[in-house]
């Protein structure tokens, strides 16, 4: 709490620091005895609002420029503590320190992500192409091809080979002839790399359906 205080403050003084400025004019105006009631035009004047009326607002006259029947008026406007509104400056603050925090942890996501993608594809390569194909599409003894398992599965399967239960064939006795080649594979993944082969095998699989989509 004592830094968002400390940022407000901050902000208070930049506040008093950054003064407004806007620039009014009126052409072709003879009576000079009229001109502080008359309505001015361009900036925030806008031929709604006078001199006079610029300084109601709080906005002092900073130079006046006369030529010949034209006048161009400078204001400027510095904005005090009293005006500001304390609950409604900290909730700005508020804001943009979140919207900051979520930008900042979307990065870190797509940082990290892109970090299993590279990994993954490199162990993919090393390990797992061979038999399950370039983008894990190959349907290996009636099982799934591995780019259609979700992740529970998918690290599912690769345990089981660890521990013997993909030995025989499920509902039979038969000899899963694949199980032997595949356990030593299986017995060397950690989970960190069998999260990172699947974050790959998804990204390359995603990026395939979008350009197909995109035909």
């Amino acid at each position: 709490m004592k830094l968002l205080h400390s940022i407000i403050l901050i902000t208070l003084f930049a506040t008093m620091l950054n003064a407004q400025t806007t620039m009014c004019y009126k052409e072709n105006h003879s009576d000079m005895t009229t001109i502080n009631t008359t309505k001015l035009d361009g900036g925030l004047c806008q031929s709604k609002k006078s001199a006079k009326e610029m300084n109601n607002e709080g906005w002092t006259t900073e130079d006046i420029k006369i030529n010949s029947n034209n006048y161009i008026y400078l204001f400027k406007k510095v904005t005090t503590i009293n005006e500001v509104n304390m609950d409604e400056l900290e909730n700005r603050v508020l804001e943009r320190m979140k919207n900051e925090k979520i930008e900042k942890n979307k990065l870190v996501k797509e940082k990290l992500e892109k970090s299993k993608i590279k990994y993954g594809k490199k162990v993919y390569e090393a390990k797992c192409i061979f038999c399950h194909g370039k983008k894990g599409e190959l349907q290996k003894y009636g099982k799934a091809p591995i780019k259609d398992l979700n992740l529970r599965n998918f690290e599912k399967a690769i345990r089981e080979y660890t521990t013997g239960e993909r030995d025989k064939v499920k509902d039979s006795n038969s000899i899963n002839t694949f199980a032997p080649l595949m356990k030593p594979y299986a017995a060397m993944l950690s989970p960190n790399k069998i999260h990172n082969i699947y974050v790959y095998l998804k990204s390359i699989n995603k990026n395939k359906q979008n350009t197909e989509e995109k035909k």
